[in-house]
């Protein structure tokens, strides 16, 4: 009953998916962190069905739209807000507690709308480039390992909102890891090797270069945000997941091109 708890506040948190109302416990709100990765379980499972239940019937762009949407629509557009909230900050080049403050007004920056502008257009381009490839057969497996990329991000999220240091020691964040045990990274990891396996199994080429890539931008977006903030928040850990979120779509459809380039697939 305690396990199902603390996943129904994983969802309640980081999800607009309707959960059963009850009073939330403190153990277990701080436990909730390590079923971040089931809300990309839910994300990605339902842009395989679409994608499945869409193709030869729906144009590619319109495919594609719906693909992008999804994530949008499931979550709320939660990670987009600390996203626009980071892209602000950055922007602006002030110091660390200028920073942390531009990340606190409700107010919406031009750098942020054109920061979600240049993402949205990156992350459509990536995944049209997927959808509107027609029969290729190499698109099928991008597809299912580009969904399971949104378990993949979540995890290596949750464990660098764990082990990298907080800019605030009171935030939201900071309350929702600082008593992050053993079970709690138990549970990132086996839902981080359980989606690498998967996704190595079904596109090796595209995983093995998304990972990469993702590792690559962990280790920048971690020197980034001890620069510039001081330490992660939850405004940062929303920053990271959709940047690589992209970071790892873009690496599968280079993967996805280069296997049509040398004529190999999986299957």
């Amino acid at each position: 009953m305690r396990l199902l708890k603390q996943i129904a506040i994983a969802f309640s948190l980081y999800s607009r998916i309707p959960m059963p109302i009850f009073e939330w416990e403190d153990k277990d709100y701080k436990k909730a962190i390590a079923f971040l990765p089931l809300v990309g379980v839910v994300i990605g499972g339902i842009c395989t069905a679409v994608y499945w239940l869409g193709q030869g019937h729906l144009p590619g762009v319109v495919l594609g739209l719906i693909l992008a949407l999804i994530p949008i629509a499931i979550t709320g557009g939660f990670h987009l807000d600390g996203f626009m909230d980071v892209s602000d900050a950055l922007s602006s080049y002030q110091n660390r507690e200028k920073s942390l403050e531009i990340m606190k007004d409700p107010h919406i920056g031009a750098f942020a709308v054109i920061g979600l502008l240049k993402y949205g257009l990156c992350f459509l381009a990536a995944l049209l480039s997927l959808t509107m490839k027609g029969s290729s057969e190499n698109v099928l497996p991008g597809i299912m390992a580009y969904a399971i990329g949104f378990v993949i991000v979540r995890a290596f999220c949750g464990l660098t909102s764990i082990y990298l240091s907080k800019a605030k020691k009171d935030g939201m964040l900071s309350n929702e890891t600082k008593e992050a045990d053993l079970f709690v990274k138990i549970i990132l990891c086996f839902f981080l090797i359980l989606g690498a396996g998967s996704s190595l199994i079904m596109w090796p080429i595209g995983t093995v270069l998304a990972l990469v890539a993702v590792l690559c931008y962990t280790w920048h977006y971690g020197r980034l945000c001890k620069k510039r903030f001081g330490g992660v928040t939850g405004d940062t850990a929303g920053y990271y997941i959709c940047m690589a979120e992209c970071v790892y779509l873009v690496a599968i459809a280079v993967s996805s091109y280069i296997a049509d380039a040398y004529s190999f697939c999986i299957f």
